[in-house]
C-alpha cells in the first residue's frame, strides 16, 4: 500500500487561468467521455500563512497530491501520484511546510468488501511521502484526527487501535512527520468516535455497546470522570456535536429547540443548559460550523438550501459576501482561509455551470482560477435547472428539481419530452440546485430530467425526514407522484418517460418499474442498486454494529419479513415489463455485489431486456475513471436503443 500510495515524484507544468468568463449562447452535446471524466480538482487548501497551495488534481485519470506558491509563482505545481487504486476524501496542511491527504480504499478481507482509509503525508520540497500511520494488521481506519492542534503544529490527535478489529479506539499524540506516538488516553467501552475541546483535551466519548444502545460520555474536568449524558439535561446520545469555545467550557450542539428545524447552540457544561443561539434556519437543517483558527471563535454556519451554503458571521462574511453579491448566479461556497482572513479559496458553480475552486484574497478585482472541476463540460452545453414542487397524493408539497435540454430555454418549452425520473440515492441525502453531472448527461441527450427530493431527504426538516425513514413504500410513491405529476403536466411524453437511480435511487427506479401498473415507465437504468433487503440486512451483520445500523436504516415499514420480501427488486423481476440497464462495481461495500448477481440472474429468468454491465476492481462511486467513461458511454446506447435519439438534443 505504501509504495502505491508513493509513487513517483515530479514536476508538471499546468495552466491556471485567471478571472471568469461569460456565459455563450453556443450549444453543443459533449461526448459521453467527458461525463466520464472524475473531477480535475477534487480538494484544496491554503497554508496557514497563505504562502501556498496544497491541491488535489486528476491527471489522466489518476490523482495526484499537487502544491505551488499561492503569488508570484507561475503556475507549476510539484505533484506526487496517490496511486490509481485510491480516493482522496480532501488535503489540509497541518503547518506551514507540511500536508497530509486522506484517501481511501476498496479491500476485501475474509471475503467482505471493506473501505479502508489513511493519511498520506509530505513536507515541501521533499521527494518522498508516507503513510503517517503504518500497520501489520488489517484496520480499517487509520485518519481519524480528532484534533489538528494548532498550537502544536507537528503532532496531530488521532483515534485508532494497535488491536486487529478492535471497536473502540485509544487517543494517541502523533507526530506527522515520522508517525510516532503516544497514548494520552486509553479506550473505554462502547465509545467509538472522540472529540476533542479547543484545548486539545479529550472530552467527548460517543458511541454504541456491544448489546447495540447508543451512549455519549462527557469528560468532567473538575471530578476527572466521565459522565452519562443522561446527566445534562438536553443532550442525547446522538446529538450533534460541532466543536468547543472557551478552552472547552462550552460545546456547539445541533438542537431543534422546539422547531422543526435543527439550529447551532451554545451548551455551557458546567451550567448544564443552553446558554445563547448562534445560528437558526426555519426552512433548514444547520449542518455545521467554521470555527477561527486559535478556536475562540464561531465565524460560520453551515446549512443546504438550494445548495450547500457557508454563512460566515460579521466581519469574517466580508470577503465571502462581495463574492456572492458580484456573481449572484452562481453559488460561492466557501473551502478554507488564511489565519488572517485575507484570502479565501472559494468553489463556484452554477447549476449550468461545474465552476471550480477559486483563490481571492482582499483587494483583488476577481478571483483567480485554480482549476476548472471538468474539462470538457461548459456552462453553454449545459441545461438550465428550474425549481418545482409538486403535490403527492395524501396532499403534501414535494420540492424537486427540473434540469432542461440546453435547447429548451424556458418552462414555456417544456412539452412532450422524453424524460429521465432520476431519484437520489441515500436514501436519506437529497439533490440540491446545482451542478449534478448525472442529471446534465441526460439533458445534453436532449431528455428532461426530474429529481425529487421524496420525504426522507436531509435538510428539510424533522417531520419532513422522519416521514420517509419510517417508511420506504412512502418515499416510493413519492417518486411515482413525480412521474404522474410530469404526465399530467404534459411536460413528459408518455412514450418516452425512463426512470434512473444510483444506490437507492437505482434500488428505486427498480421498484417503480416494477410496481407501475400504468405504463409509466418505458426504460431503467439502475447502478449500484439495492436489490434484496433481506439479503441487505444479512450483508450488514457482518460488520459490527450492522444488525442495529440495519434496524435503523430500513425503518418500521421494513420490520416483517414478508414485506421486505415483496419490496425488493430481485423477489419482483417477473413484473419488470420494460429494458433495464443493470450495472455495478465488483468491489462495492455499500451495496454488495451480490446484490447484482442475484438481480441480473431474476431478471433474465423473468425474460427482462437486460443490459447488465459489471466493473472490475471498482467500488460504489465509479472512482476509476475508465470505468465512469464505460458506464456513460453504456446508457448513452442504452437510451437509443431502446427509446430512441431525442430530437431535443443539440447539434
Amino acid at each position: 500500500m505504501t509504495k502505491v500510495i508513493s509513487g513517483l515524484v515530479k514536476t508538471i507544468g499546468m495552466s491556471l487561468a485567471v478571472g471568469y468568463g461569460a456565459l455563450s449562447t453556443a450549444q453543443a452535446a459533449p461526448p459521453a467521455t467527458s461525463f466520464g471524466e472524475l473531477p480535475l480538482i477534487f480538494d484544496a487548501d491554503i497554508s496557514p500563512d497563505g504562502r501556498h497551495l496544497a491541491a488535489v488534481v486528476n491527471v489522466g485519470g489518476i490523482y495526484y497530491a499537487a502544491t505551488r506558491v499561492t503569488k508570484d509563482g507561475g503556475t507549476k505545481m510539484e505533484v506526487v501520484s496517490l496511486g490509481e487504486d485510491l480516493r482522496p476524501r480532501y488535503i489540509k496542511w497541518v503547518n506551514n511546510e507540511r500536508y497530509v491527504v486522506a484517501v481511501e480504499k476498496s479491500e476485501v478481507f475474509r471475503s467482505t468488501p471493506f473501505t479502508v482509509t489513511h493519511l498520506y503525508t509530505k513536507s515541501l520540497g521533499k521527494k518522498d511521502g508516507r503513510l503517517v500511520l503504518k500497520t501489520d494488521i488489517f484496520r480499517q481506519f487509520n485518519d481519524r484526527v480528532i484534533d489538528w492542534l494548532e498550537d502544536e503544529p507537528e503532532h496531530i490527535l488521532m483515534a485508532f487501535s494497535k488491536a486487529q478489529f478492535e471497536p473502540y479506539p485509544d487517543i494517541y499524540k502523533v507526530k506527522v512527520e515520522n508517525g510516532r506516538s503516544t497514548r494520552v488516553k486509553r479506550s473505554m467501552n462502547g465509545i467509538e468516535y472522540w472529540y476533542s475541546d479547543d484545548t486539545g483535551t479529550p472530552r467527548i466519548g460517543r458511541g454504541q455497546t456491544p448489546n447495540g444502545n447508543d451512549q455519549m460520555r462527557i469528560h468532567n474536568v473538575e471530578t476527572g470522570a466521565w459522565e452519562s449524558h443522561e446527566k445534562y439535561p438536553g443532550i442525547g446520545p446522538n446529538t450533534p456535536i460541532y466543536g468547543f469555545l472557551k478552552n472547552g467550557a462550552e460545546m456547539i450542539i445541533g438542537d431543534y429547540n422546539g422547531r422543526d428545524t435543527i439550529g447551532l447552540y451554545v451548551y455551557d457544561i458546567a451550567a448544564r443548559k443552553i446558554t445563547r443561539k448562534l445560528f437558526h434556519n426555519d426552512e433548514y437543517d444547520a449542518s455545521g460550523v467554521v470555527v477561527s483558527s486559535d478556536g475562540e471563535t464561531v465565524i460560520g454556519a453551515k446549512y443546504v438550501a438550494d445548495e450547500e451554503e457557508t454563512e460566515l458571521l460579521g466581519e469574517y462574511g466580508t470577503l465571502l459576501t462581495q463574492l456572492r453579491n458580484q456573481f449572484g448566479d452562481y453559488a460561492v461556497s466557501y473551502v478554507d482561509q488564511t489565519d488572517d482572513g485575507k484570502t479565501l479559496i472559494v468553489r463556484m458553480s452554477a447549476p449550468y455551470d461545474p465552476g471550480g475552486l477559486y483563490l481571492y484574497s482582499v483587494g483583488d478585482k476577481v478571483p483567480a482560477l485554480i482549476q476548472n472541476r471538468y474539462s470538457g463540460l461548459k456552462p453553454e452545453d449545459m441545461g438550465n435547472v428550474i425549481p418545482v414542487k409538486y403535490t403527492a397524493r395524501d396532499g403534501v408539497k414535494i420540492p424537486a428539481y427540473v434540469t432542461l435540454p440546453p435547447t429548451i430555454q424556458s418552462q414555456a418549452d417544456l412539452k412532450d419530452l422524453p424524460f429521465i425520473v432520476l431519484p437520489h440515492g441515500g436514501p436519506y441525502g437529497r439533490d440540491e440546485k446545482r451542478f449534478d453531472y448525472f442529471a446534465q448527461f441526460f439533458a445534453t441527450r436532449g431528455y428532461g430530467v426530474m429529481q425529487m427530493n421524496f420525504r426522507g431527504s436531509e435538510g428539510y426538516g424533522k417531520a419532513f425526514k422522519e416521514a420517509g425513514r419510517d417508511n420506504w413504500i412512502l418515499m416510493q410513491e413519492d417518486v411515482e407522484d413525480a412521474t404522474r405529476y410530469l404526465l399530467k403536466k404534459g411536460y413528459s411524453d408518455p412514450n418516452r418517460t425512463c426512470i434512473a437511480g444510483w444506490s437507492y435511487g437505482g434500488y428505486a427506479a427498480l421498484m417503480g418499474a416494477a410496481k407501475d401498473n400504468d405504463g409509466l415507465y418505458d426504460c431503467v437504468i439502475s447502478m449500484a442498486a439495492l436489490t434484496d433487503i433481506n439479503r441487505a440486512k444479512r450483508d450488514l451483520a457482518k460488520y459490527r454494529g450492522g444488525k442495529h445500523a440495519a434496524k435503523e436504516f430500513f425503518g418500521d415499514a421494513m420490520k416483517d419479513s414478508a414485506v421486505r420480501k415483496a419490496n425488493s427488486p430481485v423477489h419482483v423481476a417477473d413484473q419488470i415489463k420494460v429494458p433495464v440497464f443493470l450495472a455495478h462495481g465488483d468491489q462495492d461495500e455499500n451495496v454488495q455485489y451480490g446484490q447484482f448477481l442475484k438481480m441480473r440472474s431474476a431478471l433474465k429468468k423473468a425474460g427482462v431486456k437486460t443490459t447488465a454491465v459489471s466493473f472490475k476492481d471498482e467500488d460504489h462511486f465509479l472512482s476509476r475513471q475508465e470505468n465512469r467513461v464505460a458506464f456513460f458511454e453504456g446508457i448513452d446506447k442504452f437510451l437509443n436503443e431502446v427509446i430512441g435519439p431525442s430530437e431535443h438534443k443539440a447539434k
